[in-house]
């Protein structure tokens, strides 16, 4: 029995209800969907940790680019008690502050989280990542899920070869003998057809009185992933 697909019970919001609609003869290019510049693995707690997943990255690939950043989240919160620790040496209150230290360091990773997020057929991938790491270390690691939607843009071209063949289509429309129908199987056959040739007729004619936009703006699922230290 195959597998349920990790994405079946998500919701997303429906936001492309407005989208403008391209004739026929036009052909849409897909942009590469922006993202800020990836954060270097030795960047402070405070800079976001983000893995961006793709339908080609390998699967362990993207898991070991997480394990690296976790374990210099890690490494940042053990350095960062330590450093208090050394601040406080001295101090009366010593046998106070080292309960509250490992506090500090606890907090720390909890709060260090490494993001993988993908878009569309990718997201799959993304959540197959963080099912990895629930199952390998799930009393190590905290994963949670979260989604959304990220709005792109898509460049609009015409297809002349298209626009042609649409408007032979529309040409043909209404004219010719109606062949000889026998019966009132063939009549009604008949009639599906004019009324499809007449709706293709009209769509031409409709796409003919709007201008051609440049660009087309629509919203794309999304799904994060937040995988930290417990």
């Amino acid at each position: 029995m195959p597998k349920e697909p990790l994405t079946k019970n998500l919701q997303f919001e429906k936001k492309n209800q407005d989208m403008i609609k391209i004739p026929k003869h036009a052909r849409i290019h897909k942009r590469p969907i922006p993202h800020p510049p990836i954060a270097s693995p030795y960047a402070g707690s405070t800079v976001p940790k983000t893995v961006y997943v793709s339908t080609s990255s390998p699967f362990m690939a993207a898991v070991k680019r997480v394990q690296k950043l976790l374990r210099q989240a890690e490494k940042r919160a053990t350095a960062s008690v330590d450093h208090a620790n050394a601040r406080k040496r001295n101090q009366q209150r010593l046998a106070l502050v080292v309960p509250r230290a490992g506090e500090e360091e606890q907090q720390q990773k909890q709060k260090e989280e490494v993001f993988v997020k993908a878009t569309g057929r990718a997201m799959e991938k993304a959540l197959a990542v963080g099912r990895w790491f629930e199952e390998k270390g799930g009393e190590e690691f905290a994963v949670r899920v979260s989604t959304g939607s990220v709005l792109v843009v898509d460049d609009v071209e015409e297809d002349e070869g298209a626009k042609r063949g649409e408007d032979g289509s529309a040409a043909g429309a209404g004219t010719g003998a109606d062949s000889s129908a026998t019966g009132s199987t063939g009549q009604k056959e008949e009639e599906k057809k004019k009324r499809r040739r007449k709706r293709t007729a009209d769509a031409v004619a409709a796409a003919e009185d709007v201008e051609l936009p440049e660009t087309r703006t629509r919203w794309v699922n999304m799904v994060e992933v937040a995988v930290s230290l417990k």
